[in-house]
């Protein structure tokens, strides 16, 4: 999929530890007339800090393997939450990359 050098992959966020669920992007996708609102959190169950030393540094979303947005993100005054409206075909795999300063990269995918 994403060209970024993954270390993690979650495939299951449902059965995910704590660890997993406070680095793994979560994408949640909302209709947006003819295209698609795609929500991208960090710690969306267990929240990831967000200071200087410990911080989400960049989040991609990748269609198939074509990246579509790259959000890049500053400690403390940006929260690892983004939005982007895309216009894909249904059965399209949509997968978010997230880095973390500390732990590397996390990524998660979803079918349109």
């Amino acid at each position: 999929m994403a060209d970024a050098p993954v270390v993690n992959v979650v495939k299951d966020f449902a059965a995910a530890d704590d660890f997993a669920k406070k680095h793994a992007p979560y994408l949640t996708l909302e209709p947006a007339g003819t295209a698609t609102l795609v929500k991208v959190e960090v710690g969306h169950e267990v929240p990831h800090p967000n200071g200087t030393d410990h911080y989400i540094t960049t989040i991609e979303l990748y269609a198939g393997t074509t990246p579509i947005a790259r959000f890049d993100l500053s400690p403390q005054v940006t929260s690892p939450s983004v939005c982007a409206v895309v216009s894909l075909p249904a059965g399209t795999v949509l997968r978010a990359v997230e880095h973390c300063n500390l732990h590397g990269w996390w990524a998660y995918d979803v079918t349109l």
